[in-house]
């Protein structure tokens, strides 16, 4: 295994690509079609399989991130195209055998297409039967783009400024609820430590500094691991659980070497419960018709 910078990445992924024999996968959270249609150039037409995901927030294509004709631009080139809300993931797969891992987005700075360039790094690996699980179940829980899907998505991206300016744009109820992702595993670090929730804090698990928009940070929050694991498993629980049976599947999940005391998860709890409460988060209602924290969906 040998590392790869930026000029490199490209050499590889084009020597990988044209010796690809039955699949190509392409995991990134950033794709622009003309870089897109260079990788797709390079592939054999004997090549059946070939599977996009993408991020696709609507923030992501309005700011030019990701264009939104990649979804046709993919369809027409013979490949099935996914979405995904909470991807950070660069992958290149190849016939599940070999794949190409690091910081390169499917983009020209990404991949040092052109003038504008990254300095990215990465390292071509082996794929081995449980990888192929893992890369399967990010595409299970992903949103395979169908023509129904692409109209209700073009329907939003156009409207978008008609009805006034704002500082962050997402897709409706109607498109991100699609999106039902299994989290089977937590670290420690995806869950908020104690805050203040004022200009200026840093909140590690989501990489970002509060600046005051709130709506923008709950936006962020919104797709944490920590915020879709607890949605997920109040759906499971018929959409209602007290703190101390949350804290115990909390706990079961969570991978930490050690693994942290149950005080301290309930600690992390009430840190998560805090900040969903401080936030206003839509979707969970907290109250406490007894002595215990109740955490429930809104119905």
């Amino acid at each position: 295994m040998s590392i790869l910078i930026s000029d490199e990445i490209l050499d590889s992924v084009r020597r990988e690509l044209k010796g690809a024999l039955s699949s190509v996968q392409i995991i990134t959270a950033y794709c622009k079609e003309p870089s897109f249609l260079h990788l797709d150039g390079y592939i054999n037409d004997g090549v059946k399989e070939k599977r996009l995901l993408v991020r696709f927030r609507m923030d992501d294509i309005l700011k030019g991130s990701t264009d939104f004709s990649i979804i046709e631009c993919g369809i027409r080139a013979g490949w099935q195209v996914y979405i995904c809300f909470d991807l950070h993931a660069k992958t290149y797969i190849i016939d599940n055998k070999r794949g190409l891992i690091g910081s390169a987005n499917a983009t020209n700075s990404g991949l040092s297409i052109g003038k504008n360039r990254n300095m990215e790094i990465a390292t071509l690996v082996d794929i081995e039967p449980k990888d192929v699980e893992k890369i399967n179940k990010l595409f299970d829980d992903a949103i395979l783009i169908d023509s129904a899907l692409l109209r209700k998505l073009k329907s939003q991206i156009n409207a978008v400024g008609k009805n006034g300016q704002q500082e962050i744009y997402s897709w409706d109820a109607s498109i991100t609820t699609m999106f039902n992702p299994h989290i089977d595993t937590l670290f420690s670090y995806e869950l908020p430590e104690d805050f203040n929730l004022r200009n200026g804090e840093y909140f590690s698990f989501l990489d970002e500094t509060y600046n005051g928009d709130i709506v923008k940070f709950k936006e962020l929050f919104r797709w944490s691991n920590a915020y879709l694991w607890l949605l997920a498993i109040l759906k499971e629980n018929k959409g209602c659980l007290y703190f101390g049976t949350l804290a115990e599947k909390l706990h079961n999940i969570l991978i930490s070497d050690p693994k942290p005391y149950r005080r301290d998860v309930k600690q992390m709890l009430a840190n998560l419960l805090s900040l969903i409460d401080k936030l206003g988060m839509e979707e969970i209602v907290i109250d406490r018709p007894n002595y215990s924290q109740r955490i429930s969906l809104r119905k």
